[in-house]
């Protein structure tokens, strides 16, 4: 009789734990284990998938929408693009919107179609005995407020583009020019 055939042989080979992956028998704690993770794994690429999948279903949504305005979509998005660039001026020494201006942001935001870019000029003037950043500090505050419209009505903050100045070189001299650039 070989060794390999007595019974005390192949009882040890069977409760021995052995390498994971070989088509032979793994400790079982090793088992459940691997277990856990691949169904925590699983778990994860379900629900991942489930919200990409709502994500596209909203938007697919979301593009139907201007397709049953009809028309008026169109003509709103035409009429964005009709005013660009949008110039919207400001009181001297102010960076508080008006009302007016608010308005004209808003619907140049709403017209503007997926993907476009917004260049935000803004320009302001300083009294004579200001600091000489001090005309470039109201520029970017006036820049920032009409970004901060820009995003409420929905354009994400990497399409908006803001350029801070001075004194403008041309045309009033306290304003914010809005401008459309290509798709980005």
């Amino acid at each position: 009789m070989t060794p390999a055939s007595t019974p005390t042989s192949t009882a040890r080979q069977r409760n021995t734990p052995r390498p994971h992956g070989r088509g032979v028998r793994v400790a079982p704690a090793l088992c459940r284990r691997t277990i856990r993770r691949t169904m925590a794994r699983r778990t994860l690429v379900r629900r991942t998938l489930v919200r990409r999948t709502l994500v596209a279903v909203m938007t697919g949504l979301a593009a139907l929408l201007p397709l049953a305005a009809g028309t008026a979509t169109t003509a709103a998005a035409q009429q964005a693009v009709s005013q660009a660039p949008l110039s919207i001026p400001f009181e001297t020494g102010s960076a508080d919107i008006p009302t007016s201006g608010r308005r004209a942001v808003e619907d140049f935001a709403r017209g503007l179609p997926d993907r476009t870019r917004v260049l935000v000029d803004a320009y302001a003037t300083a009294a004579a005995d200001a600091p000489p950043h001090a005309a470039r500090r109201l520029a970017l505050d006036r820049a920032l407020a009409v970004r901060e419209i820009l995003s409420g009505a929905g354009i994400g903050p990497t399409r908006i583009e803001l350029k801070v100045h001075g004194a403008a070189p041309d045309g009033p001299a306290d304003r914010v020019d809005l401008d459309i650039r290509g798709a980005g």
